[in-house]
């Protein structure tokens, strides 16, 4: 394959990785990542900031989060489109490479440290189904793993397939021994065309999650609620969350409150009244229209028009749950 060509080819892989990147981040969930984080070492070390939790979370999913989007976006269709190959259709195969006599098919890893004794079982799996098959074809069956970057390189083990890594993978594919010098060659500056695009939306995700981490897991203050945070993040699984008032929507007069009556079931089935909890966030889906106090205390602004109705989400344990309230018409009065 001739320079030319391998750019055309990682610079349209480089554009998917960079796209799927952006997307990830974009639909980040910010208790999705904080749920799986380790609120005692933040404390520990002295992190008192929210946007300071949040650029260490961002960072560490991100960084993990790259390897595994590289690995799918990158160079998966990187060793098919340079081996001559075509995109394996059997579980854990990516790329079979088949002759008259031959058929290699080649599993595709980033680094070498992917497999524990569970995986690597499974892998050598999958490779047997497939071998029973092209043995009936009267064809030698070669199955490799190949990492992308790294150095291993093994006979066949005992679960019957080679590893080979770094330049021994991609020489195996290409038949060029200096061919993993030439991917990161033709990447030259193309990365610094995304890096704007990503760099915002990584600024914009920094400020939605602050804002949202605030919200919820900040006293009036300012400072960190760390017993919330814990609670949400280490505390008892909760099954579901139920608000048992109102049932339904519920009209309110603008001289009515109502207090929001929460229960929770933990997964050891065990049901608790959470009604006016502080661990209890709660939030309207338009603004100006009701007041709700930290107690889950619900009722209409004076300004409010009649008729009008507002969500009200209620979240805690992780669960959310939503009720809706409208303002009550007045006797005889039209409606629009």
């Amino acid at each position: 394959m001739d320079k030319q060509q391998l750019e055309l080819i990682v610079n349209d892989l480089l554009d998917n990785f960079y796209r799927r990147r952006i997307d990830r981040i974009t639909t980040l969930k910010l208790k999705d990542t904080l749920a799986r984080k380790n609120p005692y070492l933040y404390k520990a070390l002295g992190i008192e900031r929210a946007s300071e939790i949040v650029e260490e979370i961002l960072k560490a999913y991100m960084s993990s989060s790259d390897e595994g989007i590289f690995g799918d976006a990158f160079f998966e269709p990187l060793a098919e489109k340079v081996s001559g190959g075509h995109v394996g259709d059997t579980e854990g195969v990516d790329v079979i490479i088949e002759d008259d006599n031959r058929h290699k098919a080649i599993a595709v890893k980033s680094g070498t440290n992917v497999f524990n004794a569970d995986s690597r079982k499974k892998q050598a799996e999958n490779f047997a189904k497939l071998r029973s098959r092209i043995y009936k074809r009267g064809k030698l069956f070669d199955a490799i793993v190949g990492y992308a970057y790294g150095k291993k390189e093994t006979d066949i083990n005992k679960q019957g397939f080679r590893e080979i890594a770094g330049q021994v993978f991609w020489e195996e594919l290409t038949g060029d021994s200096e061919f993993y010098l030439r991917i990161i060659e033709v990447i030259k500056e193309k990365p610094l065309m995304h890096l704007p695009e990503y760099n915002k939306a990584f600024d914009n995700a920094i400020n939605r999650f602050t804002l949202e981490f605030m919200k919820e897991f900040c006293n009036e203050d300012g400072s960190i609620n760390w017993d919330k945070l814990l609670i949400f993040n280490s505390g008892r699984p909760c099954k579901k969350l139920s608000v048992e008032e109102p049932r339904s929507t519920k009209t309110l007069a603008l001289d009515e409150w109502l207090q929001i009556k929460t229960v929770v079931t933990f997964n050891n089935n065990t049901v608790q009244d959470i009604t006016g909890s502080l661990d209890i966030t709660y939030e309207a889906n338009v603004e100006g229209v009701i007041d709700i106090s930290k107690e889950g205390v619900v009722s209409f602004k004076e300004s409010v028009e009649p008729g009008t109705e507002v969500k009200v989400v209620v979240s805690c344990y992780g669960k959310s749950i939503s009720r809706t309230f409208k303002l009550k018409r007045t006797a005889g009065e039209k409606r629009n």
